[in-house]
């Protein structure tokens, strides 16, 4: 038995932030080309034909696991989270850097994550999404979770009046393949695409002519396919989470001067990324220059 034939790698965070953290698994096979990774994961639809890696698991499902892969070995075990590295806090280097860092591990520069399919999903999804119109893929609204009813967390999802006035600028030209959590509300005009199985949503970046999307997990998925995207941010930064192939805009509005509520929520981070009501910093809904985000669809 080779006691140093493994390294585990344990990510762990919503779909996006797993997809990004396939360029940390690159860094970690460069650093340990000799070790077999294993990644452990919620979202192992990730990482599958990922050449890097030797396994993966769904979190909590491995059984056996222990005794297969730790028991009497000397295997590496890489699990930490980069959102508490300094570097990551104060908006200085870009996660999968970050996540390096966590690690110890050497970061190659490249910020790209890596998604691997068949020519097979991919032939599927292109037919399944193929519209009499080129199509544009839309997302308003994302997160794991949402603790507010009305489905609407300011710190990432296009405002709902901001986001209807996109669709009917844009419904003419291009047939709208609207993403949305269920709880969110609706748009007139679009596409609204139901639950579907995440390899297939992962892909969808890929396939459509246009895109514009927030900070989620479509937006890491069309940077791993180097498709440029229009992504709008709110609560959080394109210098961290966001990837130099995108079209990246930020609110144009400036932030209520002394609000006094606005921090209180958080502990490491200027936003509670749920986006609590009572810290919505803006006097307004309409945060967005829209003719800006209209420009970088069409030109």
């Amino acid at each position: 038995m080779d006691k140093k034939e493994y390294l585990i790698f344990n990510p762990e965070g919503g779909l996006g932030k797993i997809i990004a953290s396939t360029a940390v698994a690159r860094n970690i096979k460069a650093a340990y080309p000799e070790r077999k990774i294993i990644v452990v994961t919620p979202w192992p639809e990730v990482y599958l034909n990922n050449p890097d890696v030797y396994r993966v698991f769904r979190s909590g499902v491995i059984p056996y696991f222990y005794k297969d892969y730790i028991e009497g070995r000397e295997t590496i075990v890489l699990k930490g989270e980069p959102y508490f590295n300094t570097g990551h806090i104060y908006n200085n280097q870009v996660l999968a850097e970050s996540w390096c860092k966590t690690h110890n591990i050497e970061w190659d520069g490249i910020n790209t994550p890596g998604l691997f399919y068949t020519p097979a999903e991919v032939e599927r999804v292109s037919n399944q999404f193929t519209r009499s119109k080129p199509t544009l893929l839309l997302q308003t609204n994302g997160g794991m979770f949402h603790d507010n009813e009305i489905g609407y967390c300011w710190t990432r999802d296009i405002p709902s009046v901001q986001a209807q006035i996109l669709v009917d600028n844009l419904k003419d030209q291009y047939h709208i393949l609207h993403v949305t959590r269920p709880n969110c509300p609706s748009l007139q005009g679009v596409e609204a695409l139901p639950e579907m199985d995440k390899r297939t949503l992962m892909l969808l970046p890929g396939v459509v002519q246009k895109r514009i999307l927030i900070d989620s997990c479509l937006q890491h998925a069309a940077a791993a396919f180097s498709v440029e995207s229009s992504v709008l941010w709110i609560g959080t930064s394109p210098d961290v989470f966001g990837y130099d192939v995108h079209k990246n805009f930020k609110p144009t509005v400036k932030p209520i001067e002394g609000q006094n509520t606005a921090g209180v929520d958080s502990f490491l981070f200027d936003y509670d990324f749920n986006g609590p009501e009572h810290e919505f910093p803006y006097s307004q809904s309409d945060i967005f220059n829209l003719q800006e985000v209209f420009d970088s669809v069409n030109n």
